[in-house]
């Protein structure tokens, strides 16, 4: 079976997800900022602040191209690794390509619970708020987000309902009992 990529900005799910997916589905999750992160042995935040934004989307595109060709995956990428349409064009060539949204209240307040830097927060102007940053991101890549094959709002959906949203679709898709 092809690959499933859980695209979306942070805080839509997509590990959560991943997770789920993965342990119901029966197979392994790759989570590309993990493994950018293991391979350059740096968090993603210290990426972006010795390298920069562009170094890190190629760090991205590299890493996105190496799995999303492999069959039997869940992947999980970054939320901008929409930005570029070359990684757009592998993920549709690849994979079943899932979008997940959520509000951008919902998704202020799950990022608000991590302990996790997130550089594309941190890049906010003087007096911006971090919710009219995600607004105003969200904003930006939504176009890209709603080029997926199935939309998903995680907004206040639980994460086995999402699951099984999913697995029915994909079961549509393929014609396999899964």
């Amino acid at each position: 079976m092809k690959s499933l990529i859980l695209i979306g900005f942070m805080g839509t799910g997509k590990t959560t997800l991943g997770k789920e997916l993965a342990k119901r589905l029966q197979l392994p999750l790759v989570d590309l900022d993990t493994v950018i992160v293991q391979e350059q042995q740096m968090e993603i935040g210290e990426i972006f602040v010795r390298f920069g934004e562009e170094t890190f989307r190629q760090m991205e595109h590299e890493v996105l191209c190496r799995y999303a060709a492999q069959p039997n995956l869940i992947i999980s990428p970054g939320g901008g690794a929409v930005l570029r349409a070359e990684n757009r064009a592998v993920m549709r060539e690849h994979c079943f390509v899932i979008s997940l949204l959520a509000q951008p209240q919902i998704i202020l307040e799950r990022v608000n619970q991590e302990r996790t830097v997130r550089p594309v927060l941190e890049q906010r102007e003087p007096g911006q708020s971090k919710l009219e940053r995600i607004e105003q991101v969200l904003e930006q890549r939504m176009p890209c987000y709603r080029e997926a094959d199935l939309l998903l709002d995680t907004s206040h959906c639980p994460v086995e309902q999402l699951a099984n949203q999913v697995i029915t679709w994909l079961k549509e898709q393929t014609g396999e009992a899964l």
